[in-house]
Formats: structure tokens, sequence, C-alpha cells
């Protein structure tokens, strides 16, 4: 029987610059240092991002993956919108009033919500 999703495991050809987005933009923190792969947490849950350092090519429209999401309090979500625009990061659509798409480094989707 599964507990639940705990985490995501993506590729990136350039782990400092994935952790550097999560982290300065995003709001996630290092979970545990491990070689060749960043782990990363998010402030509110037990679930991980792994992103796995490779040197082929990322192309996530090829591996089905549509986008994940990240849910934020109210507080928080308003605060890592406001990093995300200080970052110069496109907002690349939108979900009514509280939820934010944007790209990574990588190219990957990521929904920023609040419920």
């Amino acid at each position: 029987m599964s507990r639940g999703l705990r985490h995501l495991a993506l590729k990136t050809r350039d782990l400092a610059r994935t952790e550097q987005f999560y982290r300065d933009v995003i709001g996630l923190r290092r979970a545990f240092d491990h070689q060749g792969m960043l782990f990363l947490e998010t402030p509110g849950g037990d679930d991980l991002l792994n992103f796995v350092g490779t040197r082929g090519a990322v192309a996530p429209s090829r591996g089905g993956l549509d986008h994940f999401g990240l849910s934020f309090t109210r507080g928080e979500w308003k605060k890592a919108v406001a990093r995300v625009k200080e970052a110069g990061v496109k907002i690349t659509g939108s979900r009514g009033a509280s939820a934010i798409y944007i790209e990574d480094p990588n190219g990957y989707t990521i929904e920023l919500y609040c419920d």
C-alpha cells in the first residue's frame, strides 16, 4: 500500500542552475546531499523533487509530463509570485486568481498555486 507520492525524479543538464532556481525563486530547500543528484524539499510537506544530472538532452515534452504543481499557503504564494516576477521569470499561464504557470531552466512547467 502506497503512502503517497514521495518524489518526482526529473533530468537536468545543470544541477547548480536548477538548485538556484528552485531555492531562490520557488523557495524550496536542499533536503540532503547525493552525488550527481539534487534533492529539494517543499517547505510544508514531506515531498521531494529529485533532479538527476545528465549529459543527454532534456526534453520534457517527449516524456509525457504536462506539469507538476507546488501548493502554497496564500501568504507564501504571494511571496513566491513576487520572487518569480523579481527574477524575470515569464508567467506562461494562470488559473483564476490563485495559480500561475512558469517554466524552470530545464523546460518543465510548474504550477504554483494556493487553495
